[in-house]
């Protein structure tokens, strides 16, 4: 049986990290395991993976830094070989992964066994299929979708969270990565060393925040990486920024349908 990495990279905005966490343990397949990196958040997230590392069997990385998702990624490499694990699945703390899809894991396995030279595939179920971005960029790759058992597939680099991936090849690759950040970068690495990165269509895996940009810890997490980005450089203030998001009561309802109505608590 294959073994399956979980590892959920952590920034404030608890109670989304509240809610990956219970999908993820929900949902994970045997011979898995959850590893939570939290990057130094100062509203109670690192306290509540201390008080229920046991209930949800997790491992927990405090760094003393924030380190941003990249520097997240090659710091795992640090307590693991390449042949712990056989995939691994990457999530920021605002990826809920779909209950309705609780064969997720078995049915992306089928897909890696259909060519060896994927090692990659992205998860994230987009509000609009085939775009990036919250809907401003679409993906012309998507156009070329293929079929495979129940799911469409198509080639692409344009994903970075949200993706499962062949453990050793990740793991090399992620040893000396010497972004902050993931962007394409990595799919493009992927492919120049000759190996296929897909998209599945639709994916298994959520975007919260973008259905709930309101969310107030969302909101000053995001002020937080707009200023950080701009490292003290001159340009526009932060300008709050609703239109992404849907209206409280929808987001409500879809959390229902899509999760259930005890997912409420964590929006």
């Amino acid at each position: 049986m294959s073994k399956l990495l979980i590892y959920i990279v952590a920034y404030e905005r608890k109670s989304y990290t509240q809610g990956t966490i219970e999908l993820a343990y929900k949902l994970k397949p045997k011979n898995s395991q959850i590893i939570v990196c939290d990057n130094g958040s100062t509203d109670g997230t690192r306290e509540w993976l201390q008080e229920n590392q046991e209930k949800y069997e997790l491992g927990l990385i405090f760094p003393d830094q924030n380190l941003r998702v990249g520097g997240a990624w090659t710091l795992l490499t640090n307590y693991y070989k390449e042949n712990d694990f056989d995939y691994i699945l990457l999530l920021d703390n605002d990826g809920w992964i779909l209950p309705k899809e609780e064969n997720w894991y078995e049915q992306c396995l089928e897909v890696f066994n259909s060519d060896p030279k994927i090692c990659s595939l992205g998860l994230h179920k987009e509000r609009k299929p085939g775009t990036l971005g919250f809907g401003k960029q679409f993906d012309p790759n998507y156009n070329s979708k293929k079929s495979f058992n129940n799911l469409e597939y198509y080639d692409t680099t344009l994903f970075a969270a949200f993706r499962l991936d062949k453990f050793s090849i990740w793991y090399e690759t992620m040893k000396n990565w010497p972004h902050k950040f993931i962007g394409d970068k990595l799919c493009n690495y992927y492919k120049l060393l000759g190996h296929r990165t897909l998209k599945i269509a639709p994916g298994f895996i959520t975007d919260i925040s973008e259905y709930n940009f309101d969310n107030k810890g969302h909101e000053e997490y995001n002020q937080w990486f707009f200023e950080k980005e701009r490292d003290g450089k001159e340009g526009p203030a932060y300008i709050h920024n609703v239109s992404r998001s849907l209206d409280y009561e929808n987001v409500k309802s879809f959390t229902v349908e899509n999760f259930g109505e005890e997912y409420i608590k964590f929006l």
